[in-house]
């Protein structure tokens, strides 16, 4: 029996080893050869006259410049971009049979060439048009907006006042010096207030939704996109469906949100906010708009939350069913993806994601616009598990200053931020430059990058090929400030200064996202405060693990960044970790606030619990420590600095241990680095996006012998200047790293 068990080990362990062999060699294969199906797929937009013969062309001269698909994104006419001068639509009209009929000879003309083509939903963007259809057809599905109406009337007395046009959602009584308010609701009938109004001064307010404002459909009302969905996938369903699996694998939608429409509402909020809280959520609006009192911020995370819950569960939700139907995947982003107040166009940037395949980002108008915001794109996708991420790039990049070197400075930039395969914005059918209506023209007609078009698409490909998959190594997890975000923000604000940007004093997370990956050298993960609230996140001694099939995370600390509102179950949680062990820093403004209702008492005790009773004098502010080991350290202004010292300080060794603190002066991009391990093996990125030469050494934590992957030639090398050193205690893996201007390289793990 022994020797039995013996043969059957020396068997299974045999195999095993075969297994990992197979998979490193298939890992080196597919980087030295890259699979078109992990090439760029541009957006191509369709602005002429479709013909069989010019779609035959054009796709296949795609093929030759080594994309590994088209995007295919009708257009009608309209002003050009920055120039505002006329740009032709395409022709034949969307949705009409001719139109299906040249998409036809597009899906042949791909597959005859061995490419993808991913299915864009509508015409123009952003998604959910049906290019006018909807509205023609469906004017109660467009989108809505939340309007109020109020006047002031002095006790005591009857008031008869007339309801506001539009769909009620809520009549509110609001003493103006105590800020008392009153659910009036049932005063209401036959379209009239009445009401007796007490002593005192009271500002009556009618919350009305007002129907039909666009052509969108209401993204947050699942009926209403189900009837988008019979207007355009469906169509292609019903055409199409021998494609779907193998030339068509992806669906696209654009800009899925509210751009100049921060008050866009939805008749069934009311329901929702029930569900969740289970309450009439009725004397709540007039937070909305005002100062209601002590429980102002708790309101408005609970609107905003509701209302974030609303599209989630929406658009992306049904699309992504619809998908799974159909064998297909979802890949699109709303707007402002990257911007630091997400309540006025995408609601919450995590929850927005919960749902979608490939979570996708917008990277566009200039190189690092918007940098510090993309690894909320990437944490979205750590959180639900998403081997892939997305970027539609380039769009909007002014024509003159756009070259090869500019799209290779702008993809490394965003792999090292954890995407892995890019949508290039784009293709145009008629490249003549009055008909482009959005550059750069990024195709095989462009005289300035079609020579290296093919090289770029194979450094993507190889880049994308390694960074797909497997597990982020990334030790240090930010709360995603939600809570102190929704708290903060309300409508029609007078200070307002833009989309995306209305923010609270001191918000800063993206600072700290910028410090981390470009000067500090530290990887880090956005982790929302409800999935950290939840078992998905657990305690394990002093880390606290990610308990993902994949993408598992430890992390060894914690930062809370500056905000006065923060949900107490994830705080709570916070404690416990800093209780058994764990590091906890937060920075600029510590909360006072809770996003539950009833609870700021107790956000105040857990702060003085963690950060000692003087935690609000920041001259005083110094680690605090526990029986156990846990630390916790509160710094009133984050920079590089500050944050070395503090991790440091509190004994957090880095993953990448860097010779000096190397930050290129160029200015014309960053030093940044991932690190990943993928089929039992170190995968590290090393991105130099500047014109900076970089010569130094790094120390890579463990013992592992280092060899070099170039993703421009598909060759690897043998790594120099290698050493086993120890620092603090700890195995490091010390070598050489030479990055030209405008490089990237990988070090792997030789096995």
């Amino acid at each position: 029996m022994y020797k039995v068990k013996f043969v059957l080990t020396l068997l299974c362990s045999c195999a095993v080893g075969l297994t990992s062999l197979a998979q490193r060699n298939n890992l080196w294969n597919e980087f030295k050869n890259p699979s078109t199906l992990h090439k760029p797929i541009p957006f191509w937009h369709l602005n002429g006259q479709l013909t069989t013969q010019e779609i035959n062309r054009q796709v296949a001269d795609a093929a030759k410049s080594g994309f590994g698909g088209v995007a295919v994104l009708p257009v009608t006419a309209g002003a050009q971009h920055p120039t505002g001068l006329p740009s032709p639509g395409m022709s034949p009209t969307y949705l009409t049979e001719e139109y299906f009929s040249r998409y036809q000879d597009i899906l042949k003309a791909a597959k005859s060439n061995g490419i993808k083509v991913i299915l864009y939903d509508d015409v123009d963007f952003p998604s959910g048009s049906a290019g006018g259809a909807l509205q023609q057809k469906y004017p109660e599905a467009t989108r809505k907006i939340l309007e109020k109406t109020d006047t002031t009337v002095t006790g005591s007395r009857q008031i008869v006042l007339p309801l506001p046009k539009g769909v009620a959602m809520a009549t509110v009584a609001m003493n103006v010096s105590s800020k008392e308010r009153i659910n009036l609701s049932a005063m209401v009938k036959e379209g009239k207030l009445i009401w007796k109004v007490p002593e005192g001064s009271w500002k009556i307010m009618f919350f009305t939704c007002k129907l039909n404002v666009d052509k969108i459909v209401d993204y947050m009302d699942p009926d209403a996109v189900h009837k988008f969905v019979s207007l355009t996938y469906d169509q292609y369903a019903g055409r199409f469906s021998n494609y779907f699996g193998n030339v068509i694998q992806q669906t696209f939608y654009d800009d899925v949100g509210y751009v100049t429409m921060e008050r866009a509402w939805t008749l069934g909020f009311n329901k929702k906010f029930q569900e969740i809280y289970g309450q009439d959520p009725s004397v709540f609006y007039p937070a909305l708009w005002e100062d209601i009192g002590p429980q102002t911020e708790a309101a408005r995370v609970a609107l905003f939350n509701t209302r974030a819950e609303l599209l989630a569960e929406g658009f992306p939700k049904i699309i992504g069913e619809w998908a799974d139907k159909h064998g297909l995947k979802t890949s699109g982003h709303p707007p402002g993806n990257y911007e630091i107040q997400p309540v006025d166009m995408n609601l919450d940037i995590f929850k927005f994601y919960r749902y979608n395949h490939i979570p996708t980002m917008d990277a566009i108008f200039y190189q690092g616009h918007g940098r510090a915001g993309y690894k909320l794109v990437s944490s979205a996708a750590v959180a639900y598990d998403r081997p892939e991420v997305a970027a539609e790039i380039y769009g909007a990049f002014m024509e003159d200053k756009f070259d090869l070197k500019m799209m290779y400075r702008t993809a490394m930039e965003i792999f090292v931020r954890g995407v892995n395969t890019l949508i290039p914005h784009g293709m145009w059918y008629d490249v003549k430059s009055q008909s482009v209506r959005i550059p750069p023209l990024i195709s095989p007609y462009s005289t300035k990058i079609a020579p290296g078009l093919n090289d770029y698409n194979d450094f993507a490909a190889r880049t994308g090929t390694l960074l797909r998959g497997g597990r982020d190594v990334s030790e240090i997890g930010i709360i995603y400030p939600i809570a102190a975000l929704e708290g903060f923000y309300h409508f029609q604000a007078k200070d307002n200064p833009g989309w995306g940007k209305f923010a609270p004093p001191k918000t800063d997370y993206l600072s700290l996202s910028d410090i981390l990956t470009n000067q500090v050298h530290r990887d880090f993960t956005f982790i929302h405060p409800e999935l950290f609230a939840g078992n998905q996140y657990q305690i394990k001694g002093d880390k606290i693990e990610l308990n993902n099939k994949t993408n598992q995370q430890k992390y060894s600390v914690i930062i809370l960044p500056s905000g006065k509102v923060v949900s107490y179950h994830a705080l709570k949680k916070i404690k416990e970790f800093y209780d058994q062990g764990g590091k906890v820093l937060a920075t600029g403004t510590l909360p006072s606030k809770s996003a539950e209702f009833g609870m700021d008492w107790l956000v105040v005790k857990t702060l003085k619990a963690v950060f000692g009773s003087d935690y609000e004098k920041p001259a005083d502010s110094k680690i605090q420590t526990n029986a156990k080991g846990g630390m916790a350290l509160f710094i009133p202004e984050v920079n590089d600095r500050n944050i070395s010292d503090a991790l440091a300080e509190m004994g957090i060794a880095p993953d990448v241990k860097w010779d000096n603190n190397l930050g290129p002066s160029s200015g014309n991009g960053a030093l940044s680095y991932l690190h990943k391990v993928k089929d039992q093996r170190n995968i590290y990125y090393f991105a130099n996006s500047s014109d900076d030469v970089i010569n130094t050494k790094v120390a890579l934590r463990g013992k592992i012998i280092p060899e070099i992957w170039d993703p421009y030639t598909g060759k690897k090398m043998s790594a120099t200047g290698v050493a086993h050193i120890k620092y603090k205690g700890l195995d490091y893996t010390e070598l050489s790293l030479s990055l030209p201007a405008v490089k990237s390289v990988f070090i792997l793990e030789k096995k």
